[in-house]
């Protein structure tokens, strides 16, 4: 029902109210689009910059406004005049036509655009000449009579100029193209019709003036509408943005339009009858001078454009014949039709081989549906996307193939459905990875695989079945005798060797300056069976250069598991190998746990000791030697042990090899001795005539520092030389340098001075019962494996006709001691009469057998 009493009294308003009012009422209904454009803008929902929405919001709503008061002032004063005698309908609009091109032009304006002078040029001709143009028609057909009202003339003449300035100022827009194409145009049509709405006011008694303003009212409707879509609707920026002076209006014949109205305006109105004044004459006169000029600036502009696309045809054409990538061009059906001089110079492809034909017969054959597919991929997308590269086998003119990257830059500009394929030779640069990549995992001495290259073959080898890790010894003595280059020709020999017994399936490396190792397939009998024989090969001989050179080799194995990391796998081996580095040469050994655990044990006791000392780590223990026939101790013997923070307490047949072999065993001995011959100092105060037993490696024995300190701790302490004994291991006689002799004639001087000297460990080692002749001791300590029998007899009898004192060691049970008395041993030491035991312990028991 609203929407029906709306239609009536529309029709009614048609039917009743006078033409001008009815124009004012159909120019008020632009308010709602003005409110709409307003309410968007202040609310954010617009697209374009905000001060402009609103800008022409007020510019509607102006409008609006006026034409609502020009209705009214047509129905209630239809006969007032005001100053110049203008009737007040069209005075309104007169005075608002003003102030809405003051809205709209800075509204338009904005933001400004850059342009070079010729592009200037153009904009301002255009203006002059849409101005002339739609000055003239009107004049012509309004003014030519004689007839000439103020009010009219002036909407005219700055209704034109500001139309004029909007409609070109959006044609001709560069920034925010998009969204003033709209509001330009749209703007001038506003304004337009305004100046029709006063001029057809302005004169009210002429024929077709109702029509006018009906007419102009709906226009500035429409004008309404379509500057609330650019301004609201249209995201300024949208579209790419044009470089000045090679935008599509630029060469645009704008006024061609406006030149044929006018002239077919001026034929009618010559048929009708009319003149033509002189400012008629004039306003066209501007406008053909307007557009002979523009076009001549056109002309200028385009001559220059081409110039420029000219010389960027040139740059181009320079930088296709001077490149060394290929260009290609393919169309729908990845056939040729054209590729850069660069395609015979570079691959030897003449265009007669090459354009017509379809790319994939230059392409090597297990390729062909690879690139078929990638290059319809990239056909078949439109968004300019180059796409990724791809590695392609391609022919040359000469039948090799050559190693090739192919990467497009989207479909040719000339040929919307062609592709353009860049084609580069890499065939040099995969010839330098691979030299690399050899490089890389290659020894290049030996031409074995280096580490890197070994961790790559057991990738590539999945079931392998054991790592053999194998080192070499002798090879910086063959360097110190003969020069470095003949021990270089020894390594390639012993590289040679290791390759040549191998199968074609294993992995020979080169992991150090003096380890190799093999990745086999063998399991682990025939790997233990190939370790051997590589050993043996390694060891035998070398004649190079003249010269006969030896070496020898020892070797580890570990299994390889199909999960186990290379790294793991070498670490392992090399553990094995650790093992038997100590052992004689030759020798063969497999990884297992509780080597691991073994090796592991005496890492961390290797890297902790050199510092045990200055921690305070280090501690005495002792174990007394007594009279069998009553258990009085008589003696003390002083042994190491160290208290690892980690591994516990390490006894001293653990401790003194490894610290000789770290070169810290003259300090442990310094501290030992010292130590001990200060305590004992203090026993012999109530346990008489005890004495104390120092074991010393012979190599120690004979290095004067430990002399000095033996005399030192003897006389800081006060006690006598008989008080202190040295003991020497017998296994250590014949192991360890300095020579046997050496230490005999140390022991002697020993001796001389009133200390007095032993052997330990007697029946363990290799010294004979001869050799205790030349040995100056006093004690003769015998092992518990070689007290039962004749050996003890013989070892007792022959001690004492040399005047020493034999002790049996070890005794545990009522019978060794039995035993040991039977044979005519005076003393003894054992776990019978007393295990190791800590100094707190030891004092007890040297109180108790005092009372």
């Amino acid at each position: 029902m609203p929407v029906l009493l709306a239609a009536g009294a529309l029709i009614a308003a048609f039917v009743l109210l006078p033409a001008a009012a009815l124009a004012g009422l159909l120019t008020s209904c632009s308010a709602v689009i003005a409110f709409g454009t307003a309410r968007a803008a202040v609310t954010g929902r617009a697209a374009g910059p905000r001060l402009r929405a609103l800008a022409i919001a007020a510019g509607m709503m102006l409008t609006a406004l006026a034409g609502a008061a020009s209705g009214v002032a047509t129905l209630v004063a239809p006969d007032v005049l005001v100053a110049g005698g203008v009737p007040l309908p069209a005075e309104i609009p007169l005075v608002s036509l003003f102030l809405v091109a003051a809205l709209y032009l800075p509204a338009i304006l904005r933001p400004q655009q850059r342009r070079d002078l010729l592009g200037r040029m153009r904009w301002g001709l255009d203006v002059l000449g849409v101005t002339a143009c739609l000055i003239y028609p009107t004049w012509l057909t309004v003014f030519s009579s004689g007839d000439r009202r103020g009010a009219a003339m002036t909407a005219l003449i700055f209704g034109a100029g500001a139309a004029a300035t909007v409609a070109v100022t959006g044609v001709h827009a560069i920034r925010h193209r998009a969204a003033l194409q709209w509001c330009g145009p749209a703007a001038a049509l506003s304004l337009i019709g305004m100046t029709a709405l006063v001029v057809g006011l302005d004169f009210p008694g002429r024929a077709n003036a109702a029509i006018a303003v009906v007419v102009a009212a709906i226009a500035i409707n429409v004008a309404g509408a379509l500057l609330w879509y650019g301004s609201v609707r249209v995201s300024p920026d949208v579209g790419p943005m044009p470089s000045p002076g090679s935008e599509p209006s630029a060469s645009f014949p704008l006024l061609a339009l406006l030149i044929l109205g006018s002239a077919l305006i001026t034929v009618f109105h010559l048929i009708n009858g009319g003149q033509v004044d002189a400012v008629s004459v004039l306003s066209g006169t501007v406008a053909v001078a307007a557009v002979a000029t523009r076009e001549w600036v056109s002309a200028i502009a385009l001559r220059r454009q081409a110039g420029h696309l000219t010389d960027q045809g040139n740059r181009l054409r320079s930088l296709m014949y001077g490149s060394a990538d290929v260009a290609m061009v393919l169309d729908a059906n990845l056939a040729v039709r054209w590729q850069s001089a660069a395609a015979a110079r570079q691959f030897g492809l003449s265009d007669q081989d090459v354009v017509g034909r379809t790319v994939s017969a230059l392409v090597h054959p297990g390729q062909v549906e690879a690139v078929h597919a990638y290059l319809t991929e990239l056909l078949a997308v439109h968004d300019g996307d180059p796409g990724p590269g791809l590695a392609v086998r391609l022919r040359d003119g000469f039948g090799r193939w050559r190693e090739t990257e192919w990467t497009t830059s989207g479909a040719d500009p000339a040929e919307p459905h062609a592709l353009v394929v860049h084609i580069r030779d890499v065939t040099n640069m995969r010839d330098l990875e691979q030299a690399l990549r050899e490089a890389t995992h290659l020894d290049r001495q030996t031409g074995l695989a280096n580490r890197e290259g070994l961790l790559r073959a057991a990738e590539l080898i999945p079931d392998a079945g054991a790592m053999i890790v194998l080192e070499l010894f002798g090879l910086t003595a063959i360097g110190d005798v003969h020069g470095r280059d003949l021990a270089e020709l020894v390594l390639v020999e012993a590289g040679r060797r290791l390759r040549t017994r191998l199968a074609d399936t294993d992995v020979p490396a080169r992991l150090g300056e003096t380890r190799l190792a093999v990745l086999t397939h063998c399991g682990a009998v025939r790997a233990q069976l190939l370790a051997g024989q590589l050993v043996n090969a390694l060891s035998a001989p070398y004649t190079v250069a003249g010269a006969v050179s030896h070496l020898s080799a020892s070797a580890g194995l570990t299994d390889v598991a199909g999960d186990d990391d290379t790294d793991e796998v070498i670490r392992r081996a090399a553990l094995a190998l650790r093992s038997v580095r100590s052992g004689p040469p030759g020798a063969v050994e497999w990884y297992d746990t509780e080597m691991e655990t073994r090796l592991l044990r005496r890492s961390t006791l290797e890297q902790d000791l050199p510092g045990a000392l200055a921690r305070g780590d280090l501690d005495l223990i002792f174990q007394p030697i007594a009279d069998l026939r009553d258990r009085r101790p008589v003696g003390v013997e002083a042994l190491p042990a160290w208290r690892h923070p980690a591994l516990g307490t390490v006894p001293a047949e653990e401790l003194l090899p490894l610290a000789e072999e770290l070169g810290v065993l003259a300090e442990i001995d310094h501290w030992v001795l010292h130590r001990s011959c200060r305590l004992l100092a203090q026993w012999r105060r109530y346990a008489g005539d005890l004495w104390l037993a120092v074991n010393v490696r012979p190599r120690e024995l004979v290095d004067p520092r430990f002399q000095a300190s033996l005399h030192t701790a003897l006389d800081y302490h006060g006690l006598p030389p008989s008080a202190l004994v040295v003991e020497v291991a017998e296994q250590h006689l014949d192991v360890h340098q300095p020579a046997v002799e050496d230490v005999a004639a140390q022991l002697g001087r020993m001796r001389a001075e009133g200390i007095r000297t032993a052997v330990d460990n007697f029946g363990t080692g290799p010294t004979s019962l001869s050799r205790l002749r030349i040995l100056p001791i006093d004690l003769l300590k015998i092992d518990r494996e070689v007290q039962a029998g004749a050996v003890m007899d013989v070892a007792v009898t022959l001690g004492r006709r040399l005047g020493m004192e034999v002790v049996a060691d070890g005794l545990q049970t009522e019978a060794d001691l039995e035993s040991a008395l039977a044979a005519g041993c005076r003393w003894g030491q054992g776990e019978l009469l007393g295990s190791l035991m800590p100094l707190e312990h030891l004092e007890a028991m040297l109180e108790g057998h005092c009372r």
